[in-house]
């Protein structure tokens, strides 16, 4: 019996010994945001030098309800230091903060336009913090037309840290069409692994306010910011990609301006990979939704009206998706609607023959014959026209 005893009491102490790395939660250096800029100052040898800025909270800061509010002190603090390497620098940041930086609650990185147009810089990057045990595959990456450490300074009278500011618009997609899936650090490995092109969420500082605008197209080989495309842009991108959650679009009836609102969309694409150097792609676009606002007289319960509505409607769509698919073909010279992809999966022995060719070398892309349909659907016009019985 003493045997069996001593034989529990021996495991119980390898059960207490997974104690043996923790770390109080006082001495944690919670980082919940990153900004990734060059370097004002080069030193011209070896890599570029790269300014690293950690956005930490600061819990004091934070205020609870018993406090009646928010403390006076400020939240968060930034903290920038430049070098060549991220490890380093992350290191050197333990000498200048009290708490040594942990990422494991970072919810958002921020990288200037100015380091994604360098080639393979932003790559380069973004290796240490996907290598990252610490890191978390659902830290969101976005972009600014600005520096990305001031976009880290913007602060919101609902939102007391800038970094979960701006990662809570980046969610916003079931109200605007003009925002696209917010980019994951997980999905972005996956992007520069298999070398597809990708978008990034494009954030705008103006007049002290942030705001997203549009988003950057990167070149899946060389990781590297090659176009800005703006907001009615994105809205044709989900259209076509089948990606549209919510959001509305603007379009001229002969009876003035009408706001046309989104409820669902869905879009079916077919690729006929018969002919290496005809290759046709055929988009179908389908959407129903209401009339959120008219800016004309006429009875929107008149049902051949209404009919002559969905028409309008189905035009512009067609135009606005046919417009970026030009632009993407004859300016930009980049897939980034997934087609390779969808060939990829659906037609691979095609692929396989091609895929060296398709927006690089010969470019079969920029001479596939791409056609987009829409059909438009109102389902419902709104009570104006209507009184309760």
């Amino acid at each position: 019996m003493n045997k069996a005893y001593l034989f529990l009491l021996c495991c119980f102490c390898f059960l207490l010994a997974g104690c043996w790395d923790e770390v109080n939660i006082e001495e944690r250096g919670f980082v919940v945001g990153i900004a990734l800029d060059l370097a004002e100052e080069q030193s011209g040898e070896g890599n570029p030098e790269i300014t690293l800025t950690n956005q930490f909270v600061v819990p004091a800061g934070l205020g609870t309800p018993s406090e009646g509010g928010q403390s006076t002190q400020k939240p968060y603090q930034n903290l920038s230091v430049s070098g060549q390497s991220l490890f380093q620098i992350s290191r050197e940041m333990a000498l200048i903060q009290g708490n040594p930086p942990f990422y494991e609650h970072l919810k958002l990185i921020v990288v200037s336009e100015e380091l994604a147009r360098e080639r393979d810089i932003f790559a380069s990057s973004m290796d240490l913090l996907i290598r990252d045990p610490e890191m978390r595959r659902e830290t969101k990456v976005v972009i600014s037309d600005q520096k990305a450490k001031d976009v880290l300074e913007i602060e919101s009278p609902i939102e007391i840290l800038p970094a979960m500011h701006i990662e809570t618009v980046n969610e916003n997609r079931d109200k605007s069409g003009a925002l696209i899936e917010p980019l994951r650090i997980g999905n972005l490995n996956e992007y520069m692994l298999e070398k597809n092109n990708y978008l990034i969420p494009r954030v705008v500082p103006t007049d002290g306010k942030m705001m997203f605008n549009g988003a950057g197209i990167f070149d899946g080989e060389a990781n590297q910011l090659v176009e800005i495309i703006g907001e009615s842009e994105i809205v044709a991108v989900n259209l076509i990609k089948g990606d549209f959650k919510g959001g509305f679009i603007k379009f001229e009836s002969n009876d003035g301006l009408m706001i046309y609102e989104i409820k669902r969309a869905k879009s079916n694409i077919k690729i006929d990979t018969n002919e290496k150097d005809n290759i046709k792609i055929d988009i179908e676009i389908d959407t129903e939704g209401n009339i959120a606002e008219t800016f004309g007289d006429r009875s929107l319960l008149n049902k051949e009206y209404l009919n002559e509505i969905d028409k309008q409607i189905s035009k512009r769509l067609e135009e606005k998706a046919s417009n970026i698919i030009k632009k993407a073909q004859n300016e930009i010279g980049l897939d980034f609607f997934g087609f390779s992809e969808i060939m990829q999966e659906k037609h691979y022995k095609e692929w396989i023959k091609i895929k060296g060719n398709w927006d690089k070398g010969e470019n079969i892309f920029q001479r596939a014959e791409i056609n987009v349909k829409a059909d438009a659907t109102v389902r419902t016009s709104g009570t104006t026209d209507q009184t309760k019985d």
